[in-house]
């Protein structure tokens, strides 16, 4: 196979493949070249001034595709936010950007224009601004020139061939690994890519069984929830992919049993690019890239890569075991020690001894400012394990805490815990420190309830978990002796919820059909499940113990540019 080469992407070879058959396809529906040109042409009249950056936010990966390259042969820096918050996007457009896409300007759909105007892509140019996770402070933001997405790209082509299929990601294309490895890769080679989101497990079923898959891009949190009845072997994708975090050996045995192929997890970060790989069911050591350079500097891992922003060795936080002259173990974040009553403490080493535990699933600890400089931890258990009353979470964490003992001084054992079912990734298999904070919030204010985590469903259905803490303000004054949470703040964080998911549709009407069977008390995980459509958004809250709160809001769709 003839290597990809930094000229060939530079040279932009999707204005030149019309004689491919798709685009982009879901299965069921296809786009072709014509299509493409169209939609890369109404783009290009976005309302920009000459010198103002876009920020890109569409959840369609159609729209996201045309959107971007319709900036690009224009000339334009496109800034890839890592969530469509308001605060974020209102942060951004502060500098004078414009937002495009879902929550933004978008082209008149029966608008007429001519062919898409294909200007160069120079090297040095700056291709797209995005945000590193944040998992360890604030998201930092990071430039990307084309040279560099091109030698990302090339990594991805080089070192994994494909034969002909759709390239589906379930991954956001607003990360860099999610952009390269799935988008930027299938225009590069002439590929398809998926025409329709893939967040779901339903969604791999159906583009299975639907086309041939020639890669699956995806991460730990999505591959580790594969369901069982997920059966491939009579369409096995060609490879698939993970990055965000690493994938257990036990998960990449299980995702391989059932996707019936190998599973490739690759190491890097938003500020470096792939930089590794590995098949974690033969090996835990990683592999470079080729064309990727590495050495030790003490415990330390320096790299040299075309993906960095220097041509310099670069120095990162990871600590590694170097096997060979080339292959590496990595041992942990060499910036994750904090101190507690001016103890030093391994919170890595916590988050392994406490992942030893009977029932726990994964662990991480952080030292939040809420905290007042004491440990917390986030640990995912078994479904059995997980507590539903106060007097269970007491006692999980009393046993927790008696298991730590024998390793560490009283002092450095976590404080604070949060129990999770599902490890709360962002679309990027990553665990930020906004989710972080949000985990914790409770400490600070009183009148929230203790978040733990939402998972979405098809079909605008997400299920949000909390705790009543007994610290909860809206406990005071009802009742003394018997505390139950009020209707009304029932109703207040379903609203909440809701506008933080749906802020581009979402304003009050009437509410209707309010029922509160079941008292709410302090100590008890409750689930809130919201289902939102155009014209209204239906609630319920339930526990263990039954129906809680039932209702439905009208709602007024609000217009935007």
């Amino acid at each position: 196979m003839t290597a990809m080469t930094e000229q060939h992407f530079l040279s932009a070879p999707w204005q030149w493949a019309s004689h491919l058959p798709q685009v982009a396809t879901s299965g069921a529906c296809q786009r072709d070249h014509a299509d493409f040109c169209r939609d890369v042409a109404r783009w290009q009249h976005a309302p920009l001034e000459r010198g103002q950056d876009a920020i890109l936010v569409d959840p369609d990966p159609w729209s996201f595709t045309c959107a971007l390259l319709a900036c690009w042969h224009r000339g334009v820096r496109v800034i890839l936010p890592n969530d469509g918050q308001p605060d974020t996007l209102a942060a951004l457009a502060g500098d004078g950007a414009r937002l495009i896409g879902a929550q933004g300007w978008t082209p008149p759909p029966d608008a007429f224009v001519g062919p898409p105007v294909w200007g160069a892509l120079s090297a040095e140019a700056v291709a797209i601004d995005i945000f590193t996770s944040g998992s360890s402070g604030t998201p930092q933001r990071l430039t990307k020139t084309f040279r560099q997405l091109a030698h990302e790209t090339c990594a991805f082509s080089n070192a994994f061939p494909l034969a002909y299929g759709v390239v589906v990601s379930q991954v956001s294309l607003h990360h860099i690994y999610g952009l390269s490895a799935a988008l930027l890769r299938a225009l590069t080679e002439g590929l398809p890519f998926s025409l329709t989101p893939c967040r779901f497990p339903e969604d791999v079923h159906h583009y299975l069984h639907a086309t041939s898959v020639a890669a699956l891009v995806s991460s730990p949190a999505q591959l580790e929830r594969l369901p069982e009845a997920l059966d491939a072997n009579d369409r096995p994708p060609q490879q698939v992919f993970s990055s965000g975090a690493p994938l257990s050996q036990d998960a990449a045995v299980r995702a391989r049993r059932q996707l019936g192929c190998t599973i490739t997890e690759i190491y890097g970060s938003s500020e470096t690019g792939a930089i590794a790989w590995r098949d974690r069911t033969v090996a835990s050591h990683w592999q470079p890239f080729d064309d990727t350079d590495v050495r030790a500097d003490g415990e330390l891992l320096c790299l040299r890569s075309p993906r960095l922003a220097t041509s310099d060795w670069v120095t990162h936080a990871d600590r590694v075991r170097f096997i060979d002259a080339r292959r590496f173990e990595l041992l942990g974040r060499a910036d994750r020690i904090v101190k507690v009553g001016g103890k030093r403490i391994s919170l890595e080493a916590l988050e392994r001894t406490l992942a030893q535990q009977p029932n726990v699933v994964k662990a991480h600890c952080v030292q939040p400012r809420s905290a007042n400089d004491r440990i917390a931890a986030i640990v995912q258990l078994t479904p059995q394990a997980v507590p539903h009353t106060g007097t269970e979470r007491k006692a999980l964490i009393q046993a927790l805490r008696e298991g730590l003992q024998d390793a560490f001084e009283t002092i450095a054992l976590p404080r604070y815990f949060r129990f999770v079912e599902h490890w709360p990734v962002n679309a990027q298999g990553k665990l930020t420190r906004a989710t972080i904070m949000r985990l914790f919030q409770d400490l600070e204010n009183r009148d929230v309830p203790r978040w733990l985590g939402c998972t979405e469903a098809p079909d605008d259905i997400c299920h949000i978990t909390y705790e009543i803490p007994e610290h909860l303000r809206a406990l005071e004054g009802h009742f003394p002796g018997l505390p139950i949470v009020p209707g009304i703040a029932l109703v207040h964080w379903a609203m909440q919820e809701a506008k933080t998911r749906w802020p581009d549709t979402l304003t009050t009407g009437a509410l209707e059909r309010l029922k509160f069977p079941t008292p709410v008390r302090p100590g008890m995980r409750i689930t809130l499940t919201l289902e939102h459509a155009p014209a209204r958004l239906a609630f319920t809250i339930r526990s263990q113990c039954g129906q809680h709160a039932s209702g439905r809001l009208r709602l007024k769709e609000t217009a935007h540019d």
